[in-house]
């Protein structure tokens, strides 16, 4: 078979390169599997591939403009950094509309970092470098940089530092910034000492123990606040301190071994940490780590856990059909199978950490390509111009003033869901209140509303409750007894005040505990009751402590671009373009190539502080046949080196090259200059003493 290449009259060299690059068949192409990929569909329908080049380009030109008008427009604000004088910052609200006039460090540096990684200049934009406003944004005290200005440590650990992983991906633009030079080590320093703050030795050597809510740099300690850990928090030091190690030139020992501790921990973890965004990094850092000095992390593990959805929070990717959509490889919530929800800043996040692994473990390579093919088609469905105007929550602003669809919704449910509040008490027929009120929250704060029975041992308390208009209504309801006597709560509900009422479920435990029934009824408004049900005449009075009563209202409209804002009180819209700067990861990564449904992967684009390499792409061909895909050479030959294969499989190759990717699988393509010096060192092979091979 031949191929058509631009050689000139090299036509006899022509014939042996052809044949090279259209054979797929390699001796040993043992690929590892990602077990939620390959619940993916091969070739996501429909298929509609948006231009995220484009998609990035016109966000950053929207959300930087500041001659915009119109409803919560501009989206951009200019002002000194309060206490800090002759330091400009930069505001960009969190959604369209929001009402906070904070400027969050995952808002702002992400738009920042994902525009770079597009390619899009920040260093002079309408007269203001945005690199260097960035610098004004962090923090002397404690020496970091954090999500909110004026903020304090020991709240969040992933609100404390991913902020610093995106200064770390913007300084992978600036790296002669001497001002940010330094920040970029100082809080390297300052994430080591934490370590050591949470129980990290040397000698005798003892790791750090990550399983708390944040650390506070104030009192040099962890935190917990008794609600949930962020134990992944060990992925998020361990990359920060593995940059710092490889940009220090490993002349600063410390660096490694709070990475060597971190990863350690990860290591040892028997469950996935997985908490919001943060254990992708550990990912990336293990098969980096791997690859550039030998260590043993279970890379696939951890890149499992990435998809999962095995963590406590149940946080891993999509799958399955939503509606007439495939909707597969997006990252959120998926403890609900049958109402997942996916979120744009964690899916498009997710593919900034695990694409550049097949640089450094090409077994991953099939798996990757597969689940990138199916993200980048699904995340247009994040964007107002893929789904019907029934199927999402702000289309009128949208169509008005973003003509290019490229805000995106914060998420995307798999079908619309809205949480019903409890609106107050209608009436207590018998018993008291004791204390407290119900929170509106979806969830557990363990601040409870206090019930106790009253004469006759007898208690009944009716809450009105307005439902959404929606075919499934299921009330949710945490909560417990004091665990005296066999105490037992009985509740029900009806669409009248006055019954009758139809039973839902009872409640009788010492701690809390979640109950869920479902209401079958098309009223706006039902009534919810608690009756006490346990034993009579026991010693004291029975009392029933509720955490939180809400209701999910769930219609057919599947699936539903959305967000939290506008329920939450947020904001005006649930339009985030907090997850919109993200967008620049997909434009970075992401191209077409001839053939419809294989995408070139740069497995560059967001492998930041890498050592030298030369251009790398991951191919994948979703198809049960071979596909041809044309590559360009850019100036000048190049050498094609093929790491899944271990072999070169073409020299003094130029202009635009025809190459074969087998079915179902995937192709890394390394271009090369001619005639460049192969050498060995271990497992390693170089061309001109870089690396184009790890294994």
């Amino acid at each position: 078979m031949l191929l058509l290449m631009k050689f000139g009259h090299r036509n006899l060299i022509l014939i042996s390169i052809a044949l090279s690059l259209c054979s797929y068949a390699a001796a040993d192409r043992a690929q590892i599997s990602i077990k939620r990929v390959e619940a993916m569909p091969d070739f996501p329908e429909p298929y509609v591939m948006r231009d995220w080049d484009k998609v990035a380009a016109d966000f950053d030109a929207l959300l930087f403009d500041t001659r915009k008008k119109g409803p919560h427009l501009p989206l951009i604000r200019f002002a000194g950094r309060p206490g800090a004088a002759g330091k400009e910052i930069f505001y960009i609200p969190s959604y369209v509309g929001h009402r906070s006039g904070a400027a969050e460090g995952i808002t702002c540096f992400g738009a920042v970092s994902g525009a770079l990684i597009a390619g899009v200049d920040k260093s002079n934009q309408n007269g203001r470098n945005y690199l260097r406003l960035v610098e004004n944004y962090y923090h002397d005290k404690p020496g970091l940089y954090l999500n909110n200005l004026g903020g304090k440590t020991g709240k969040s650990f992933w609100y404390e530092i991913f902020p610093s992983v995106l200064f770390y991906r913007i300084y992978n633009f600036a790296p002669d910034s001497a001002p940010m030079r330094k920040q970029f080590f100082t809080t390297a320093d300052n994430w080591y000492d934490a370590c050591v703050g949470m129980g990290g030795r040397k000698s005798p050597r003892a790791l750090p123990d990550f399983n708390h809510t944040a650390f506070s740099f104030e009192t040099m300690k962890p935190v917990d606040n008794k609600k949930w850990t962020e134990p992944d928090s060990s992925a998020g030091v361990a990359w920060i301190e593995y940059m710092a190690h490889v940009k220090s030139g490993a002349g600063d020992k410390k660096y490694l071994t709070a990475a060597k501790w971190a990863m350690d921990y990860l290591q040892q973890s028997k469950r996935s940490p997985f908490y919001e965004v943060l254990m992708p990094l550990g990912a990336y850092t293990a098969a980096r780590m791997n690859a550039e000095l030998g260590t043993t992390y279970d890379t696939q593990r951890f890149v499992n856990w990435c998809f999962s959805g095995e963590s406590r929070r149940r946080w891993g990717a999509t799958v399955g059909k939503w509606g007439d959509y495939d909707c597969a490889g997006l990252v959120g919530s998926v403890r609900d199978e049958k109402n997942m929800y996916a979120f744009a800043m964690n899916s498009f996040d997710l593919a900034a950490s695990i694409v550049p692994i097949v640089r450094y473990d090409d077994r991953f390579a099939d798996a990757i390509g597969k689940w990138m093919l199916n993200l980048a088609n699904s995340s247009r469905l994040f964007y107002p111009n893929a789904l019907p105007e029934g199927q999402q929550a702000d289309y009128d602003w949208s169509r008005k003033h973003d003509p290019n669809a490229c805000i995106a919704y914060e998420g995307l449910r798999q079908r619309h869901a809205v949480i019903d509040r409890v609106r107050g008490v209608h009436k207590t027929v018998s018993g008291s209140v004791v204390s407290g009120s119900i929170k509106s929250l979806a969830g557990t704060d363990r601040a409870y509303q206090c019930l106790e029975e009253g004469p006759a041992d007898r208690l009944e308390h009716i809450w009105t409750v307005s439902l959404s208009r929606a075919e499934q209504h299921h009330i949710h309801l945490v909560g417990k007894t004091s665990g005296a006597d066999r105490e037992s709560f009985a509740f029900s509900y009806s669409d009248k005040p006055s019954g009758p009422f139809k039973p839902l479920f009872t409640l009788a435990a010492k701690d809390n505990r979640k109950r869920i029934g479902e209401i079958k009824s098309s009223a706006a408004t039902v009534y919810l009751k608690v009756v006490d049900s346990g034993a009579k005449g026991g010693k004291g009075k029975d009392r029933i402590y509720i955490d939180d009563i809400w209701i999910v209202s769930k219609s057919s409209k599947a699936p539903f671009a959305t967000g939290d804002a506008r329920k939450a009180g947020w904001g005006k819209t649930n339009l985030g373009l907090y997850g919109s700067g993200y967008v620049g990861i997909l434009a970075g990564i992401v191209n077409k190539t001839n053939v419809k449904g294989v995408l070139q992967l740069d497995c560059l684009a967001t492998d930041f502080h890498h050592a030298p390499a030369y251009p790398t792409y991951l191919y994948y061909n979703p198809y049960d046949a071979g596909k041809k895909v044309e590559i360009d050479m850019g100036k000048g030959r190049k050498d094609i080196y093929l790491p899944i294969e271990n072999k070169f499989s073409a020299r003094g190759v130029s202009g635009k090259v025809g190459v074969m990717i087998a079915p179902k699988s995937s192709r890394v393509i390394i271009l090369c200059p001619t005639g460049g010096k192969v050498t060995r060192n271990g497992r390693k092979t170089l061309v001109n003493g870089v690396v184009v091979d790890y294994r």
